[in-house]
């Protein structure tokens, strides 16, 4: 079977659409032009909407329950648990462990499961808790929850969040099986599903639109819960506690019904591609040496590309939990109940959802002119001017005796709510893709377990680092507020070694990433990369 590669348009066919698209002094052929655009916009996903379309239903799904997951988990830890601040324990004490346990598990499972029963024996587990959560542990609460009054007595200030961990500790399982959706189902299940069943050429086509999914999935998120909080009370008697109860009941329910939908769209996508002779090598039997953890761990660590990838996940889990627990200890400040908390996140979700829409679109644009290092170097470049936007009012506000007053507040909540939906939109639409388009060009072994390393670890030892820095600063001074500075300080350090593991890659992979079409012999672009060690993959002819 043929393999087909993908070739850069010339610059004479180009230039000839362009010129084709000129509009005349006469204003005729209007309609003719808009089709010769609307066709060379459209001529690169020729072939590839039977590919596209279900990934992007797929990716709406695991979007849709992330954004859910987010803005309840949220709620329900910041309202209980006395503060954002607490957050820090729960990320260094019970998200940072529970990933490192699932590393270890899923290393397993991968030497003794193929790509398929591996994906449902992960996602099992979430699916079923979450299950659990809204029949039995959200509504036995009050039982299931001890008292810790003489615990806190009994403690130095500042470690509060510690007794709140273990006396609410239904909510802290339910905050980690949250964080990992993400790390694990979003972003190590999903992309490693992409980049097994999609060929180097095609990535650079469909990856940036897979956000068209994400888009949807936050809006409609967004949307639900803010429907949710103004009518689950409407019209009843119940108390807030009990309106609540319901919603967190109903989330749940449409999370497992999502979930059941993932499953079907996964079975139905492998299927396809072993169908129509896409799948790549590592989705079909074959017999593969079976590595010990330690030993995979060295074949990673030995991986300059993994080690990039890495620095980047520890930066990005770093730089949110710096800015991130601030921003949510001013949401409580101006939206204390649970109901009105969530409904400004869902706000926030459909806002993320709009401006993904935005940077989709721009997405292919940007790979094209500025490069896969010039798009990569977005995110962190405007999240570190937007983080200097952000720690600066708050200082001001703190300094100025108006921290609390709501005309102040409510600005800097939603300036803190802009870069938030920003850093969300880039990472579906621009810093995702960048990062998977290095993965295809790697080896199995580095495909699977390294990315389990840096999507799963990376990113919780990143926000576990950053919640141990806040947790001594929190000992030290008491709050937060008064360690405003040195957190902005820390939260441009980290981004500044984001942006350098972008150099290093681009320096390193940049004859396989680039997409100059003066630059890059594109003749033949997966040839380059298996000559190279990678595994593009095949296409029908």
């Amino acid at each position: 079977m043929e393999r087909r590669c993908w070739r850069a348009p010339s610059k004479a066919r180009g230039d000839g659409i362009v010129q084709a698209a000129t509009f005349d002094k006469g204003g005729k052929g209007i309609f003719k032009q808009l089709l010769l655009i609307q066709e060379r916009y459209l001529a690169p996903l020729e072939g590839l909407w039977g590919k596209l379309l279900p990934m992007t239903t797929l990716f709406f799904f695991m979007t849709f329950i992330n954004a859910i997951l987010d803005s309840t988990k949220d709620t329900l830890v910041v309202t209980a648990f006395g503060g954002a601040e607490q957050l820090i324990f729960l990320t260094v004490y019970a998200a940072l462990p529970c990933s490192v346990l699932f590393l270890m598990l899923y290393s397993k499972m991968a030497n003794r499961l193929r790509s398929g029963p591996l994906f449902y024996a992960t996602m099992l587990p979430f699916v079923g808790f979450f299950a659990l959560f809204g029949a039995v542990l959200f509504p036995f609460q009050e039982m299931l929850h001890p008292s810790a009054e003489s615990w806190i007595n009994a403690i130095p200030k500042g470690l509060e969040g510690g007794v709140a961990m273990i006396q609410h500790w239904t909510y802290t399982l339910f905050y980690v099986f949250s964080e990992l959706w993400g790390d694990v189902v979003l972003s190590l299940l999903f992309w490693g599903l992409a980049n097994e069943t999609t060929n180097v050429e095609e990535a650079r086509v469909i990856y940036p639109l897979f956000g068209i999914g994400a888009n949807f999935a936050q809006a409609s998120a967004g949307r639900l819960l803010r429907w949710l909080a103004d009518h689950v009370k409407a019209g009843t008697t119940a108390s807030d506690a009990d309106a609540w109860a319901l919603q967190v009941k109903i989330l749940m329910t449409v999370v497992v019904g999502c979930s059941i939908c993932i499953g079907i769209l996964h079975q139905y996508i492998r299927n396809r591609a072993v169908r129509t002779g896409q799948a790549v090598v590592a989705m079909k039997p074959k017999k593969k040496k079976k590595l010990s953890l330690k030993e995979s761990v060295e074949a990673i660590i030995s991986s300059k590309e993994i080690l990039c990838l890495a620095t980047i996940a520890i930066a990005q889990g770093l730089a949110q939990i710096l800015f991130e627990v601030t921003w949510k200890g001013q949401i409580r400040m101006l939206y204390p109940s649970p109901a009105r908390y969530s409904a400004f996140m869902g706000d926030v979700a459909t806002a993320s959802g709009i401006f993904t829409f935005i940077t989709m679109f721009a997405a292919p644009v940007l790979f094209r002119t500025l490069g896969w290092s010039g798009t990569a170097q977005i995110t962190p470049q405007v999240m570190i001017m937007g983080g200097w936007v952000f720690f600066l009012s708050s200082m001001w506000a703190l300094h100025s005796g108006f921290l609390h007053a709501q005309g102040i507040l409510g600005p800097m909540v939603t300036c803190g709510a802009v870069l938030f939906v920003f850093g969300k939109a880039a990472k579906y639409s621009l810093s995702k893709p960048a990062e998977e388009m290095v993965y295809i060009g790697l080896d199995e072994e580095k495909r699977t377990k390294g990315k389990a390393a840096v999507d799963v670890v990376g990113s919780q030892f990143g926000k576990s680092s950053g919640s141990l820095f806040q947790q001594g600063l929190l000992l030290g001074l008491g709050t937060l507020s008064k360690a405003l500075p040195v957190l902005m300080l820390s939260h441009s350090a980290v981004i500044v070694f984001w942006i350098m593991a972008i150099d290093v890659l681009a320096h390193h992979q940049g004859h396989m990433l680039s997409f100059d079409e003066e630059e890059v012999d594109t003749d033949d672009l997966a040839c380059d990369l298996k000559e190279h060690g990678g595994n593009p993959g095949t296409a029908s002819a």
